[in-house]
């Protein structure tokens, strides 16, 4: 039918540490709201420290990568007929030459966190100030997730007064 939204899929991220495992461990599960089925799980940052994002990607694609990957492949194919087998090598060797990277391995957590946090924000405040819908927005909740504290909550909304909430608080 001519004016329904199209259909998304509904992703969840479960991050974490295996127990037999000193490496942390990211997955991806979508679940197709069309055939109501679900995705196999997907490693989305396999071996290697990085930054994972969805959902509302330009503004953080182009900060980090240097360019907005649909918005240049579109152009590559409208404006200079690339064919659509090249796009994927031609996005890659652009990023080469823009990409920034602002992660690593021996990045202070609290970097982490404060990159996160920018990230976050920086997403929020470009949709509002962009035409279309404000789809990101609102009170920005952070945890940390470490090997030897487990989860902890470093940025959260109470519902409730902080007294009742001392246990999901350290």
């Amino acid at each position: 039918m001519a004016g329904l939204p199209v259909a998304q899929p509904f992703g969840c991220l479960v991050a974490g540490y295996n127990v037999r495992d000193e490496l942390p461990e990211c997955w991806l599960i979508e679940a197709d709201t069309t055939n109501a089925t679900l995705s196999a799980p997907i490693s989305l940052i396999p071996d290697e420290t990085g930054i994972y994002w969805a959902g509302q990607p330009r503004w953080i694609s182009r900060l980090l990568l240097g360019i907005d990957q649909d918005g240049v492949a579109s152009a590559l194919k409208n404006a200079f007929q690339v064919a659509d087998d090249k796009i994927l090598a031609a996005l890659d060797a652009i990023k080469s030459y823009t990409e920034v990277p602002m992660v690593h391995p021996a990045m202070p957590l609290q970097d982490a966190i404060d990159l996160g946090r920018f990230l976050v924000q920086m997403t929020a405040t470009s949709v509002r100030f962009s035409p279309g819908e404000q789809t990101v927005g609102g009170p920005v909740e952070i945890a940390a997730i470490t090997r030897h504290e487990g989860f902890r909550w470093i940025d959260r909304k109470l519902y409730f007064d902080a007294r009742l909430n001392g246990e999901t608080m350290r």
